[in-house]
């Protein structure tokens, strides 16, 4: 397979599987609208991220173990079944329906989720060369990142349109079953040898390679300070157009990943983090203490641009350190993304306690702070060679 070229009939409906991911996503910036409409029940509110997070720490290692018996593009497909439910609930209760259907809803949409984002990340692997994996892992991030770029100007327009943002519930639903028609369409190749069984006791040992273990942990802090940025930029701006945030978020995102997809096939993925995390942690200091809102604008936007290809750097890291255990690395991966669970939580108790929004970002630097420091300890080697 590395040898090969890559067939594009077989690369977009994975890629448009990475779309898909991004459906998550949401839950952050839209909590705030969420909120408006339970204003005695803030604190319950914040929790809502946390119901689409916990289920990749619950699931994301019993998924890989399943993935082997039914194939990664029956996992996937599974995935998009759940996340459709998941998104069609909330909508179906009808509006100024009780929270409990968002946590319901959201959870169901958390459990598809967890299961795609096993599925896809592997099943992109078995149809592009491994010297590559870090690139085309880049360009799938431009296809989740296209998906929340478009959120803010869709919520804009749903509002305008019909005073509500909810029928972006039914639209990402039907967009959903049309990854699902065309995946199930396509045929993808499973691998038929060396990628070996991935137990729950198999992904945590996988964790004594030190690669693994910095990797891990990345991804964890990475999704973190990502949703602690979803739930804290939408606050850093007091206006009523503050989710524009979020598009420049994203919007600087798919450029990072665009430059980062050409970078990673010339240049070390490993010195390219260190540069792009010391650039995030600078910024994460600047949003502690700007007031202006152009700044908080600017500086978002640059920050998403530094952090456009760490879940991919990390990922294929840790791949390339345990090549024969793709499956167990991918769950391993995914149930890092757990760790997104804790951020509405903790940024939200930070706010109360301080009083100011600003001081959320102590949080998103505590995250970058780790992967600046696990860059550094991450040898070069792991990274693909210069062309």
């Amino acid at each position: 397979m590395n040898e090969k070229k890559v067939d594009s009939r077989l690369l977009a409906p994975v890629l448009a599987g990475f779309f898909i991911m991004g459906f998550c996503d949401i839950v952050a910036p839209i909590t705030g609208r969420i909120a408006a409409g339970f204003p005695g029940q803030q604190g319950a509110v914040s929790f809502l991220p946390t119901m689409v997070f916990l289920w990749f720490l619950l699931l994301s290692t019993p998924v890989a173990a399943l993935m082997n018996r039914i194939g990664r593009k029956a996992t996937a497909i599974l995935g998009y079944a759940f996340t459709c439910v998941g998104l069609l609930v909330p909508f179906a209760a009808g509006e100024g329906c009780a929270l409990g259907w968002y946590f319901v809803g959201f959870g169901l949409l958390g459990i598809g989720n967890t299961i795609v984002q096993v599925a896809v990340n592997p099943l992109l692997a078995t149809i592009v060369p491994r010297a590559r994996m870090t690139s085309y892992l880049t360009v799938g991030q431009i296809f989740r990142n296209t998906s929340l770029l478009l959120l803010a100007p869709i919520v804009t327009g749903l509002v305008a349109a019909t005073g509500s943002w909810r029928l972006l519930l039914p639209l990402y639903a039907v967009l959903t079953v049309v990854g699902g028609v065309w995946l199930q369409f396509t045929a993808v190749p499973e691998p038929q040898s060396g990628a070996k069984a991935a137990g729950l006791a198999d992904c945590f040992r996988l964790l004594r390679n030190p690669a693994v273990l910095l990797s891990a942990v990345g991804v964890a802090c990475f999704i973190a300070a990502d949703v602690g940025i979803g739930f804290l930029s939408v606050r850093l701006v007091d206006s009523p157009s503050s989710i524009l945030t979020t598009t420049g978020f994203y919007a600087c995102r798919i450029v990072g990943t665009l430059v980062g997809a050409w970078v990673l096939t010339r240049y070390s993925d490993v010195g390219y983090l260190r540069w792009n995390m010391a650039a995030a942690l600078v910024l994460c200091f600047v949003l502690l203490f700007v007031r202006s809102e152009a700044a908080v604008y600017a500086a978002v936007g640059v920050l998403g641009f530094t952090l456009a290809c760490v879940f991919a750097t990390f990922y294929a890291v840790a791949t390339k350190a345990e090549p024969s255990h793709a499956n167990g690395i991918s769950g391993l991966m995914i149930l890092a993304i757990s760790a997104g669970a804790l951020s509405g939580p903790v940024c939200s108790a930070i706010i109360r306690a301080a009083g100011d929004a600003r001081w959320g970002m102590l949080f998103v630097v505590a995250c970058v702070g780790y992967m600046f420091w696990a860059a550094w300890r991450l040898k070069i080697k792991n990274a693909i060679p210069k062309r």
